[in-house]
C-alpha cells in the first residue's frame, strides 16, 4: 500500500504494510453486486481516505490491502489527522483543493456544517442499491440523516463508552473483592490501591475526547431518565440543578480522591501508558481502545484485564453504558472517482469484513445480521466480554455526540478548571450552561 503525506501540514506519514498484512489470510472478496457494477479497471485509479490515529486508520489500511487485492488498478492513499485537529478542520479540509476523495467522521458534531457547505455527496440511493438499507439497524441509518432528510454518510461500527478497564491482580494485591456496585464504593477503592503503590484511577482529561466522557457519564449517574432525555433533547439547556451540581461535585472529588496529581494536564496516550506499564490500577475510556489497535497491542504478557460499566450513583437509574454508532464513511461530492469510493464503502460493509475486522479494530459491526457466536469468535475477548455485558445491563446514547463541533474544546477547558479546583461546582455550573447556550 502506497500512502501519501500530501494536504495540509497536519497530515503525517501513515507507516506503510504494516504487521496486519498476515491477517489476510482470509478471502474478503465478496462485495455487494451493485459495488461492482460499472467499475472502469482498465485504468489507474488512486483514492485518498482522510481518517484520524487509532481503530480507523487500522481498519482502512487493513480493508485497503484486499481492496486493492481484488482491484489492481487502485491505490488507495490513508492520510492521517489528529482527532482533535480533523474535527475542528474538516469542513475546511474537505471544501479545499487538498481534500480526500472519502473519509472517516463522526456523523455528529460537525457533520451537520458539512453536509451544509455541500462538500459531501448524498448517499440515499447507495443505500439502496448496495443493500445496505436491508442490513442496518435502523437507529444507525437514521444517525446518518442530517437536517435536509438525505443520508451523506454510512456508519461503519458500534462502539461503548466510558468503561472502567482496571487490573485485576492491582485489586486483589490491595485486598479488593469484586467490582464497586456504587459511587461511594469506587471512591473507597483510593485508599487501598494507593496503599498497593498504585495510581487508583487515570483517563487523558488533557484531551477532549476523554474530559467530554467524565461529564457524560457523571450526568447520566446523576440525573433520572426524564431529565437526561431533555438533555439529549436539548428541551433542557441548564446545568445549575441541585441533581447537577451533585454530578459537578462528584468529578471534583474523583480528581481528588483516585487521580494522581496535575491529572488535568495528562494526554489520552500518556493515561493509557500508566495502565499499561502498571502504574494506574484503573483507566477509562471508549472500547475503541480494546483489542490489537489499542491496549491488547501495549498491555504485558500475562496482564490481566478486567472490564466494568460505571457504578451507580442513585437508586431509579440502571447502570447502562453508553453505545455510539456514528463513526462514519463520507464521500467528498467533488471526488473524481465516487463509483470506486462507494465500491470501497461497500467493501467495509460487507458481511465478510464486518465480521472479522475485530481482529484490527475493537469496536463491533454495525450490520444487524452477525450472529453472537461469529463475533465471539472473530472479535477479541475483551470486546466480546464487554459487548456481551452492555447488552445485559442496557444501553444509552452519548451525550457528547448530540453536542456541535465547537462544545468539545470549550466543555474541556471547564472541565479541567472543576477537576483542578479552579471552579467550584456551582461556578462550574453556571459557565456550563453559558457555554452550551451560546454553542447552540
Amino acid at each position: 500500500m502506497e500512502y501519501s503525506s500530501r494536504g495540509l501540514p497536519e497530515a503525517r506519514r501513515v507507516l506503510a504494510r504494516t504487521a496486519m498484512a498476515t491477517l489476510l489470510a482470509t478471502s474478503f472478496l465478496s462485495l455487494p453486486a451493485a459495488a461492482q457494477d460499472g467499475l472502469d479497471t482498465s485504468e489507474a485509479v488512486t483514492l485518498t481516505i482522510s481518517t484520524t490515529p487509532g481503530s480507523s486508520n487500522a481498519l482502512f489500511t487493513w480493508a485497503g490491502e484486499s481492496f486493492m487485492e481484488k482491484y489492481p488498478n487502485v491505490t488507495l492513499e490513508v492520510v492521517e489527522y489528529e482527532t482533535d485537529w480533523y474535527n475542528q478542520n474538516a469542513v475546511r479540509l474537505f471544501n479545499s483543493s487538498d481534500r480526500p476523495d472519502l473519509g472517516f467522521f463522526w456523523l455528529t458534531g460537525f457533520y451537520s456544517a458539512l453536509v451544509e457547505t455541500g462538500a459531501l455527496l448524498p448517499l440515499d440511493d447507495f443505500y439502496k442499491e448496495s443493500g445496505l438499507i436491508d442490513v442496518l439497524p435502523e437507529s444507525s441509518i437514521q444517525i446518518a440523516v442530517a437536517a435536509d432528510g438525505v443520508k451523506y454518510g454510512v456508519p461503519f461500527n458500534s462502539i461503548m463508552s466510558p468503561l472502567l478497564m482496571y487490573n485485576k491482580t492491582a485489586f486483589a494485591e490491595a485486598g479488593i473483592e469484586g467490582e464497586p456496585e456504587t459511587m461511594e464504593e469506587f471512591l473507597a477503592l483510593a485508599e487501598p490501591l494507593r496503599a498497593a503503590g498504585y495510581i487508583p484511577w487515570t483517563s487523558g482529561l488533557a484531551s477532549p475526547s476523554q474530559a467530554t466522557q467524565l461529564f457524560d457519564i457523571n450526568i447520566r449517574r446523576y440525573t433520572d431518565d426524564e431529565t437526561y432525555a431533555r438533555l439529549l433533547s436539548k428541551d433542557l439547556m441548564d446545568y445549575t440543578s441541585a441533581d447537577m451540581i451533585a454530578a459537578f461535585a462528584n468529578m471534583q472529588k474523583m480528581a481528588e480522591t483516585l487521580m494522581a496529581p496535575g491529572a488535568a494536564g495528562v494526554a489520552d496516550l500518556e493515561a493509557r501508558s500508566l495502565f499499561a506499564q502498571e502504574a494506574a490500577a484503573i483507566y477509562s475510556d471508549g472500547s475503541w481502545n480494546l483489542g490489537s489497535s489499542g491496549l491488547g497491542a501495549e498491555l504485558p504478557e500475562g496482564f490481566d484485564l478486567g472490564i466494568m460499566s460505571y457504578p451507580l450513583a442513585r437508586d431509579d437509574t440502571d447502570r447502562s453504558t453508553g453505545f455510539y454508532d456514528a463513526n462514519g464513511i463520507v464521500i467528498a461530492a467533488e471526488s473524481p472517482d465516487t463509483e470506486w469510493a462507494k465500491a470501497f464503502v461497500s467493501h467495509i460493509l460487507s458481511y465478510d469484513l464486518q465480521s472479522t475486522m475485530g481482529q484490527v479494530i475493537s469496536g463491533t459491526p454495525v450490520r444487524n445480521d452477525i450472529p453472537t457466536d461469529v463475533l465471539e469468535v472473530s472479535y477479541d475477548p475483551a470486546v466480546a466480554q464487554i459487548y456481551n455485558r452492555v447488552v445485559s445491563e442496557g444501553t444509552h446514547r452519548i451525550f457528547n455526540t448530540i453536542m456541535p463541533g465547537e462544545y468539545r474544546p470549550a466543555a474541556t477547558q471547564l472541565i479541567q478548571g472543576l477537576i483542578g479546583g479552579q471552579l467550584t461546582p456551582e461556578e462550574f455550573a453556571e459557565e456550563f450552561t453559558a457555554m452550551v447556550q451560546s454553542v447552540h
